[in-house]
């Protein structure tokens, strides 16, 4: 098959082959609750999901904001995001590489939500944030080591470390 679909917090999502999400859908709601938890939106604010995937954080988050801009490369992510947002609005999908889509923003977001993958954020894209300044990043991990790396670049910069809360995606595995 093409594509699988799968159920976040009442929200749908189709998911390629060559696209990811995260397997274990209970953890992942709790992932989500966290994320919009850390970003107090009051529903006024302009949101970043960076490298955004199949647009997860993005739709979850896009009753709590007044616009969401998700920024992903991968073509079948942005396609399955697309599909994510039937009846949803205030969600643009902009497809580039992170680093290249921050410095395309014509207006400085209020809040960003990163999710690299494994190998953690572009330097660019880190230096964009430091550049752009939101008042809020929440900043989801697989890897704490290259986490620690992208968060001593953005603590050298304008931010603030305030909080660290570890999700276990896979309990009672290695």
């Amino acid at each position: 098959q093409k594509h699988y679909v799968e159920q976040i917090n009442g929200s749908t999502f189709q998911v390629a082959a060559s696209s990811f999400f995260q397997v274990n859908t209970h953890q992942a709601e709790q992932l989500a609750a966290l994320v919009a938890k850390h970003l107090e939106l009051t529903g006024i604010e302009l949101v970043v999901d960076a490298y955004a995937g199949v647009g997860t954080f993005a739709i979850l988050a896009s009753h709590l904001a007044r616009k969401v801009i998700a920024i992903e490369e991968s073509s079948s992510a942005v396609q399955d995001a697309r599909a994510g947002l039937d009846g949803i609005h205030n969600v643009e999908l902009l497809q580039a590489r992170t680093e290249e889509g921050l410095t395309q923003l014509e207006e400085s977001p209020h809040a960003v939500i990163l999710d690299p993958p494994r190998s953690g954020c572009h330097l660019r894209a880190l230096e964009a944030l430091n550049h752009l300044k939101p008042r809020r990043i929440v900043y989801v991990s697989c890897d704490p080591q290259t986490q620690a790396r992208d968060l001593h670049v953005l603590c050298s910069g304008p931010f603030q470390l305030k909080s660290v809360q570890p999700v276990d995606m896979f309990p009672q595995t290695h």
